[in-house]
């Protein structure tokens, strides 16, 4: 009798033809772009920062010593900009310890690139992208997610966060002053809240439960922009509003896709930043994760600029009609 893997193996060839040229493609346009192509390190000292994000340690049988799986290659990728490289990507294997599902992989592949610009070139970015992409795998570049046909080739409709949410929700959330009038809000629409909920656990379950079906209707590719300061991440605080950063998640079909942000350059701000996100892993009773001493030198040294993280994964699971299920609202998309 033939093994199990060897016959899944040959069933499979045809995925990996398929994600072979994906990757091709992806590589020509950045590097028709003037991106600089890099391979991130796997080992790390500090695998991320955000109190969500959960690595795999590793340890060394010979030498004991013990080291990270990186969560995505932003902390590296940051260092080369702040050393000068202006534009740069990488298709990098990404880790995160998590049960794996619809929407999540323990392991995956994330396309992360930044450049000179904000929000808006990495919109532009994005849709070049997908233009490129969408009519090698899909007839007119055309998918179709339940009753919705979703057109890739199209703009891409960019949805300011806070009005959207108001529309959906019935509140602006700018003006839920305390973790009580989170709580009733998330209440109010059917969550099971209890005491414990913080505004963060609100908000992600209001935009899965009240934001993101409504993108899901949506005929063209979709973007939300104007994230509250508690998902700030390393996402620059907006000038002209503190109580939101520049932050934007990129979606199609309802689907996560991406996630942007003008980058925060503050190096006093980041440390702030780090404390809190700790001081939440401790009070859910989780290990904090360690400080990276020289991301934190490079955020300081970092010029105007703008990255963005793209579950690559994901996006091909899409193009070839595979199911992706939802996810929980988080910083980061990863594969099928």
């Amino acid at each position: 009798m033939e093994p199990l893997w060897r016959k899944d193996l040959r069933a499979r060839r045809p995925l990996f033809e398929a994600r072979a040229v994906f990757l091709r493609e992806i590589r020509a346009h950045f590097r028709r772009r003037r991106f600089l192509e890099v391979d991130p390190p796997l080992l790390v000292p500090a695998a991320g920062m955000e109190p969500h994000l959960d690595p795999f340690e590793v340890r060394g049988t010979a030498t004991s010593r013990r080291a990270y799986l990186p969560t995505s290659p932003e902390f590296y990728l940051k260092k080369l900009v702040a050393s000068g490289v202006d534009r740069c990507f990488a298709l990098a294997p990404s880790f995160r310890d998590e049960a794996p599902g619809r929407g999540h992989s323990p392991e995956f592949l994330m396309l992360e690139w930044y450049r000179p610009g904000r929000l808006g070139h990495l919109l532009r970015d994005t849709r070049s992208l997908l233009r490129r992409l969408a009519p090698l795998f899909l007839p007119e570049g055309k998918l179709r997610r339940g009753e919705v046909e979703v057109d890739l080739l199209a703009p891409i409709q960019v949805f300011s966060l806070p009005r959207l949410f108001a529309e959906r929700t019935g509140r602006d959330f700018r003006l839920l002053s305390d973790g009580e009038a989170w709580r009733e809000l998330a209440a109010r629409h059917g969550a099971a809240v209890t005491g414990g909920w913080s505004p963060n656990d609100c908000f992600s379950y209001l935009v899965l439960a009240c934001v993101e079906p409504y993108l899901a209707t949506l005929p063209v590719p979709a973007a939300l922009v104007g994230y509250p300061a508690f998902q700030a991440a390393l996402a620059r605080s907006d000038p002209r509003d503190r109580r939101i950063v520049r932050r934007m998640e990129v979606f199609a079909g309802g689907v996560e896709l991406a996630n942007g942000y003008e980058e925060l350059r503050d190096g006093e701000e980041l440390g702030k930043r780090f404390a809190a996100f700790q001081e939440e892993r401790r009070r859910a009773g989780l290990p904090p994760h360690p400080p990276d001493g020289e991301f934190f030198e490079a955020t300081a040294l970092l010029p105007p600029c703008a990255g963005i993280a793209l579950g690559a994964d994901r996006l091909l699971a899409l193009l070839l009609g595979e199911t992706v299920g939802r996810v929980r609202h988080g910083t980061g998309p990863e594969g099928p």
